[in-house]
């Protein structure tokens, strides 16, 4: 009798606790929770390469819906947020930046956001450059400043890299101090896209009944199709010859992703898009496709180059870019790096040559970027990129075409 009172009191006592604890969480954690019950539209905002980043990124429209813990906080204007190009000189020298900067939702405890800015620049003359570093809690009002973490051994010591004289905004002027220096470089950079484009990549979803039987406790994984697209912002959306790059309204993407829900032969794909060069009157870019059947071990992975010509609209071919000849050329010089680089390239020299790159050149800042990769089916998986600098490039591209007026613009010798 003894051992059934005990146990009792033991059961009377967690049934006890229990209300106790969910009555505390109906009370407190609840009503916090309650905004993030609203979907927030999945838009990707770009980083200072054109990649989308992943996360709880929340776009401008949104941000009535979510609850602030720090009101004293001010969040960045519409004008702030998002991808931003600058020109003008890092010390002394010409000087392409790009930046970005996010919302970002911290679902728990309370719904709350920040801001997030980061940014990159290369030198015009050479195509290469670093990072300005990020602000993962920025002050919309207060002066920009970023810092990286550098770590010796188990300590990490957070180091200045932009120390700007204004919050984000059209100038953009101050202190950058390189990695490992010590001596700090002017900054005078004004935001302009007079060769450029801005823009933003928006990242969208579709859904759909997948086709595997219903997992065991009864439920079923969701077909899904996610793109991004390239939408363009600011005066660029009224020029007649960009008209064909603007993506399609809201109601023509998603009619677009149910189609291919509707005609698959997939569970999931996923088109991703990074943009590589923004200059010159030139836009770069390259797509990712990846699609696949939920069970398999593999996805098929795809990627395709393409160049556009900003004056006129319209998509330009490499080939087109070159003198007579400039495509062997081209091979060969590729064939003579993979040579020098034996043990990362030798598995796809092939009778003594190294092919053109399957799905074509990446034009980068810094020149033609070129990646090969096996399948992930493949019984030995080998990646090898190699790139052929404009300096090397330079020779063999045709007088007056669109990328040698890249280079003359940036004075290139």
């Amino acid at each position: 009798m003894q051992f059934f009172s005990t146990w009792r009191s033991l059961l009377a006592t967690t049934l006890l606790f229990l209300l106790l604890t969910g009555s505390y969480r109906m009370a407190v954690h609840w009503p916090s929770q309650r905004p993030i019950q609203a979907t927030f539209p999945a838009s990707l905002v770009m980083n200072s390469t054109g990649r989308a980043t992943g996360g709880q990124v929340v776009p401008p429209l949104a941000r009535s819906s979510v609850t602030t813990a720090e009101p004293s906080v001010p969040l960045p204007t519409d004008a702030q947020l998002g991808y931003h190009r600058y020109v003008g000189t890092i010390g002394g020298r010409p000087v392409l930046a790009e930046t970005t900067l996010e919302l970002w939702e911290n679902p728990y405890p309370d719904t709350t956001l920040h801001a997030k800015w980061e940014g990159s620049f290369y030198y015009r003359a050479t195509g290469l450059g670093d990072w300005l570093g990020q602000a993962s809690r920025l002050r919309a009002d207060q002066s920009l400043e970023t810092n990286y973490q550098k770590v010796v051994g188990q300590a990490s010591t957070p180091l200045a890299v932009v120390c700007a004289d204004q919050p984000p905004g059209p100038l953009f002027t101050g202190w950058y101090t390189p990695p490992g220096q010590r001596q700090a470089l002017p900054i005078s950079l004004r935001e302009s896209y007079a060769d450029g484009v801005r823009y933003e990549l928006l990242h969208e979803e579709s859904y759909g009944p997948a086709e595997p039987t219903a997992q065991r406790d009864g439920t079923r994984d969701s077909a899904s199709v996610a793109q991004y697209y390239l939408h363009l912002l600011d005066p660029d959306t009224l020029r007649p010859a960009l008209a064909q790059l603007q993506c399609p309204p809201p109601a023509a993407r998603r009619r677009a992703r149910q189609r291919r829900l509707q005609y698959r032969t997939y569970d999931y794909y996923t088109d991703d898009m990074l943009v590589t060069l923004n200059e010159g009157s030139l836009l770069a870019y390259t797509r990712y496709e990846v699609r696949g059947a939920y069970g398999s071990r593999y996805d098929q992975e795809g990627r395709r180059c393409y160049l556009l010509d900003l004056r006129t609209g319209r998509p330009l071919s490499l080939a087109t870019q070159l003198r007579p000849g400039g495509w062997q050329q081209v091979q060969r010089l590729l064939t003579h790096q993979a040579l020098a680089d034996a043990a990362d390239a030798s598995h796809w020299v092939q009778a003594g040559r190294l092919p053109l790159p399957p799905g074509g050149f990446e034009v980068t800042p810094t020149g033609w970027l070129a990646t090969y990769s096996e399948p992930q089916y493949a019984e030995d998986y080998y990646t090898y990129s190699v790139t052929l600098d404009w300096a090397t490039l330079r020779p063999l591209l045709r007088a007056g075409s669109p990328l040698q007026r890249l280079l003359h613009q940036r004075r290139l010798p």
